[in-house]
């Protein structure tokens, strides 16, 4: 369309529509805003924007903005694209005009069409929204007049379409990220809570059956099943790592704080879970506490869930009948706990891996030893809320030592 075609009091109303859509916090805003300026030059008693989702085969009504109610399609409505006048404007990148009644129901997916008749509509417009080559969603303005659409109609709704693409565009982009998320935080919750308990039954009646329950085994029987059982606990472990990453990214996970001791309360208990592990690998545990007290304000299940993660991975990969070593002190109103491991380490390129989600070390020597990747991201994000630090350092080849600092009394900070 050619400038020369604008007629000045339409360039007008243009440049506002430009301005609002640049300045506009978000779809609803802007719909709203331009309504008024919109109907200065074309007929419009209802102007939609939709998003196209599922691969071009639905359009979801994201805003409308309407000078009648009630709305039978209101925001959040979906329209079907196969049969409906969204499929010849998806497919041709034309815009679609209906100026009569019969127009609008010659589609066999009619159903909104059948609703904005409800409504007193009578004839609609609706133009592609494009950035680049990709039509990202349509704009559609309706009439209650028939025959109010033509060629000028049409190309100024167009020229309010270009106007809509970067706002469009960046909503098209959150919702993309948003639906992301949400197949993650399902995926998640079916990991977390569907496989959980089947994985714990399993080893329950393993263990069982292993123990001769059900009949006296054989020695090579007890241990194929022994390592049925470690296979399980590796996958009952992972549930519970996903379990404790999905609590956290929906904000489920509840603080319970209260004055324990770090020594009783966490350390102790956690070395005593894991202290089969360690005599698995034939690894000498030290234990380096200056002091027989560590009082601290905490939430006692979280950081164990800290110590857990801290103490696995230096059991995972220290070398096996290597030195495991504990070692706890004060500061001044805080204090440290660092686990050191002999083994293969880590380089200063890998250190900047350790705390993203699923992130795993890449060292040839590592990727053999099987981990989530998401341990050391739940142990950041655990001491972040206990306003402390956690930090690597390995010298490659003979160790590694991670060192979470606490406040000993410190209310938690909100990370948001």
């Amino acid at each position: 369309m050619k400038k020369t075609d604008i007629k000045p009091n339409e360039r007008d109303v243009l440049v506002s529509i430009g301005r609002k859509a640049s300045e506009g916090s978000g779809l609803e805003e802007i719909v709203g805003s331009i309504f008024t300026d919109l109907r200065r030059i074309i007929p419009c008693d209802r102007l939609d924007i939709g998003l196209v989702e599922e691969d071009g085969l639905r359009v979801v009504i994201r805003s409308v903005a309407a000078d009648y109610e009630p709305l039978q399609a209101p925001a959040g409505y979906t329209i079907d694209v196969p049969g409906s006048f969204c499929q010849q404007l998806l497919e041709t990148r034309t815009p679609f005009i209906s100026n009569t009644d019969e127009q609008m129901m010659s589609f066999e997916n009619h159903e909104y069409s059948d609703l904005l008749a409800v409504e007193g509509i009578h004839s609609h417009a609706a133009v592609p929204v494009a950035v680049g080559d990709k039509i990202l969603g349509i704009l559609l303005s309706a009439s209650r007049e028939p025959g109010s659409y033509a060629g000028h109609q049409v190309n100024l709704l167009e020229e309010t379409a270009k106007l809509l693409r970067y706002p469009v565009e960046k909503t098209y982009q959150a919702d993309q990220i948003e639906g992301n998320y949400r197949a993650y935080m399902e995926m998640l919750s079916f990991v977390s809570h569907e496989l959980r308990s089947p994985i714990s039954s399993i080893i329950t009646l393993t263990q069982t059956l292993a123990e001769g329950y059900y009949g006296k085994l054989e020695e090579r029987q007890r241990d194929i099943l022994q390592r049925v059982i470690k296979k399980a606990e590796y996958l009952h472990a992972m549930s519970s790592q996903y379990l404790n990453l999905s609590r956290f990214e929906s904000s489920m996970m509840e603080l319970q704080l209260r004055l324990v001791d770090f020594i009783d309360d966490i350390v102790d208990p956690v070395i005593e879970i894991l202290m089969p592990q360690i005599d698995e690998r034939k690894m000498k545990l030290e234990r380096e506490y200056r002091d027989s007290v560590f009082p601290v304000r905490c939430d006692p299940d979280l950081v164990q869930i800290v110590m857990i993660n801290l103490l696995s991975n230096g059991i995972k990969y220290g070398n096996r009948g290597g030195v495991l070593r504990i070692t706890v002190e004060k500061g001044f109103k805080k204090f440290l706990v660092s686990v050191w491991n002999e083994g293969p380490g880590f380089s200063e390129r890998e250190k900047n891996r350790l705390f993203k989600k699923f992130s795993r070390l890449q060292a040839a020597e590592l990727v053999e030893r099987k981990g989530s990747g998401i341990g050391l991201y739940v142990s950041w994000k655990i001491v972040q809320i206990h306003c402390g630090n956690i930090s690597a350092e390995s010298e490659q080849g003979a160790w590694a030592r991670f060192t979470v600092e606490l406040p000993q009394y410190q209310d938690l900070c909100i990370i948001e």
